[in-house]
């Protein structure tokens, strides 16, 4: 476990592009008993996918000004910026010294992409934190993904799973706080989920050339291997047990995969939240997104669990009972 002092996560926001779908509609490709039965099982209702010009770092700036202006933060002030995501803008540059600079930070801002999806936003707070604790005193996470432009039409096992989303989180230097964290990765599991066949036309905007392929079978035996076992003895080394946490935040993998976690790790139905049926799995994005979808709610034993691409797991404990959750919000037009 690892513990980083001094740390305080100040807001939260996030945003979806503005075309919903409804995976009822998909009773025309599947039929409709084999897509209420995909419904079923993933738990996704709706989700919001992007056109083709949009990009996950266009979430993620439109989340970042919003913070910024309800957190009335200086750019001028920003010491560092993290772009999680697996869909970026080019191969190359890292798509956070754009970010960097249609944000208008300081030319003194570090700023550097971690590709990590599923897990990606707890490996990201815990290289912000770090950041903030060696000394720099106000850093953006910036998580999002476009998972929508590498489904191949037909998949069964991923069409109707994912969508789009972008958030950004704000981290600040403040005395006597502190956020546990417990990481790993299992790399000889990386074929389970991968992105590796070509796309054979790409006329997107981005470095989308690839379709991303899962094997949910194997994630599922990852997934209740490693996670149940990763809170257990990350709550015991805290010292706290289930009935202490006032909120689980899961990474929104499929509602099936949740269920089996809930139980597993002895937690309440009221103790986790779900935003999957409305939002989709919308990758290292899920776990903000459905700390936004709350609302408001304030949490001060909060418990943050990402698993999956890689293989890859991570959990944090965090207090985000004075934290600004901002209600997640529609990209009024993509690009």
């Amino acid at each position: 476990m690892l513990a980083i002092k001094n740390i305080s996560i100040k807001g939260i926001s996030c945003t979806v592009p503005n075309r919903k779908v409804n995976n009822i509609d998909f009773s025309q490709v599947y039929g409709d008993k084999e897509t209420l039965k995909l419904i079923a099982s993933i738990g996704v209702e709706t989700r919001y996918i992007v056109d083709a010009q949009t990009t996950a770092s266009d979430l993620c700036l439109h989340s970042a000004k919003r913070l910024i202006e309800e957190l009335n933060w200086d750019v001028q002030e920003i010491g560092a910026l993290i772009f999680v995501s697996q869909t970026p803008d080019y191969q190359l540059p890292a798509t956070a010294c754009i970010l960097q600079s249609k944000l208008g930070l300081p030319s003194t801002a570090l700023a550097f992409d971690i590709n990590l999806g599923c897990s990606g936003y707890v490996y990201g707070l815990q290289v912000a934190a770090s950041l903030v604790n060696a000394g720099i005193k106000k850093i953006l996470l910036l998580a999002g993904d476009t998972i929508s432009k590498i489904i191949k039409p037909g998949d069964r096992s991923t069409e109707l799973l994912f969508g789009d989303a972008g958030s950004a989180t704000a981290l600040e230097y403040e005395a006597d706080s502190i956020i546990n964290f417990e990481l790993g990765s299992d790399g000889a599991g990386w074929q389970s989920i991968v992105a590796r066949e070509q796309i054979s036309s790409d006329a997107t905007r981005g470095a989308n050339n690839a379709y991303l392929e899962m094997n949910g079978g194997e994630v599922f035996t990852f997934t209740l291997k490693t996670v149940p076992a990763l809170i257990n003895n990350f709550l015991h080394d805290l010292k706290i047990d289930s009935d202490d946490i006032d909120v689980c935040i899961y990474h929104q993998a499929n509602h099936f995969m949740i269920k089996h976690l809930l139980k597993k790790s002895n937690f309440k139905p009221e103790q986790v939240a779900i935003s999957i049926n409305e939002y989709g799995n919308t990758s290292c994005a899920s776990i903000p997104v459905t700390l936004c979808a709350r609302k408001q709610a304030r949490y001060k034993k909060t418990l943050l669990v990402g698993f999956g691409v890689g293989l890859s797991w991570g959990a944090v404990m965090c207090d985000l009972s004075n934290t600004l959750l901002l209600p997640v919000e529609v990209l009024a037009n993509d690009k």
